[in-house]
């Protein structure tokens, strides 16, 4: 069984050594064997670490998965989603992306891969993130920059009966059943707003910025 969790000071090695072997095919993708992700030291890891979050997805004690995050105001900024070659395609990136979303609630996240890794693309857009614009670093290799932008409702259908059944509980401990309607729908009211539906928000399209891709 797989279980995404917070990673600890003492996974780090365990992450870098996965996301080593993670990213070889896409160094192979681009001929390249000198992208960021293959030359991140120890040290840059753990300041990632201590700047945001890193979740871990762990089979039988082993960690198969990894996707680190930060947040910068109303903008979650996801990067190095990865799962072990033998695990790719089973759903664990699935789950990493919409784990790290759950981690750190913003309005907007943002995130990038490869022009060439349709895969990623695939994932992504399916997850609901829309292509914003295309940056070329000056090795030649081109980021497609995708974000996913939500927007909050009050979840009335959800603290509407929550509500009622308090206003009831109420009622009978007063010794005043009538007042659980008026009692419920206020409560209900309260209730949804404390818990916000986030509806996604289309994309307006993508661009091309030249060389500034983030690495």
């Amino acid at each position: 069984m797989i279980i995404v969790k917070k990673a600890k000071p003492e996974d780090l090695d365990a992450i870098l050594e996965l996301q080593y072997a993670a990213y070889q095919s896409e160094a192979l993708l681009y001929n390249n064997f000198s992208i960021q992700p293959l030359t991140q030291t120890l040290d840059e890891l753990t300041a990632e670490y201590h700047k945001g979050v890193i979740l871990k997805a762990v089979d039988n004690g082993k960690i198969i998965g990894s996707v680190r995050a930060y947040a910068d105001g109303d903008t979650v900024y996801i990067g190095k989603l990865i799962v072990h070659p033998d695990h790719q395609g089973k759903g664990s990136g699935k789950r990493l992306l919409a784990a790290v979303e759950n981690e750190l609630h913003r309005k907007r996240f943002e995130l990038f891969t490869g022009f060439k890794s349709e895969r990623n693309l695939h994932l992504y857009e399916k997850a609901g993130y829309t292509r914003i614009h295309e940056t070329t670093t000056d090795d030649g290799i081109t980021f497609v920059y995708l974000e996913k932008q939500y927007e909050d409702s009050m979840n009335i259908a959800v603290g509407i009966p929550i509500g009622l059944v308090i206003g009831a509980i109420i009622g009978i401990m007063l010794d005043d059943i009538g007042l659980w309607i008026p009692v419920g729908l206020c409560i209900g009211i309260a209730v949804g707003a404390a818990l916000p539906r986030k509806k996604p928000i289309r994309g307006k399209g993508i661009k091309n910025e030249g060389n500034r891709a983030r690495k």
